[in-house]
């Protein structure tokens, strides 16, 4: 396994949540609020969690859980629910026009971005031009952390 990049994950809602006009929120401000995040127990509940417990906070209980990145966005998108999504959901306007990161100041909560091959096997030069692609694609990205 070979780490090609990290991307910070961020705090989204809908473009008419009221959490949009604040220019400052820490996650303690948001303890109680509507949240759809990952099923218990998958990587990105286990980063949320740490991110609330990392501020001495007790996690909040999601009203929503599932892996379907695209609903929990369509659900916050919906102004009712937050949710957490890699900064990359966000960092193209158009991608998800419905979103906005909100400002919430945490500690930096990061997920990994891997390359896994297997050992003793010859790659394909298909695979083996992917691989290179996505080393020098996350080239720039990784000076820019």
């Amino acid at each position: 396994m070979e780490a090609v990049h990290e991307q910070p994950l961020v705090v989204v809602a809908g473009i008419e949540n009221p959490w949009l006009r604040r220019r400052k929120i820490r996650l303690a401000d948001l303890v109680n609020e509507p949240w759809t995040w990952p099923p218990p127990g998958s990587r990105y509940d286990t980063l949320i969690a740490e991110a609330f417990r990392a501020d001495g906070l007790r996690p909040p209980r999601p009203a929503v859980y599932t892996h379907a990145i695209n609903l929990r966005i369509s659900l916050a998108a919906t102004g009712r629910f937050l949710t957490v999504v890699p900064d990359s959901a966000v960092s193209i306007p158009s991608k998800y026009p419905s979103i906005r990161k909100l400002p919430v100041v945490r500690p930096t909560t990061r997920q990994g971005i891997h390359l896994v091959t297997l050992k003793k096997r010859t790659l394909s030069p298909l695979a083996q031009r992917f691989i290179d692609c996505a080393r020098e694609i996350a080239k720039p990205r990784a000076k820019g952390k």
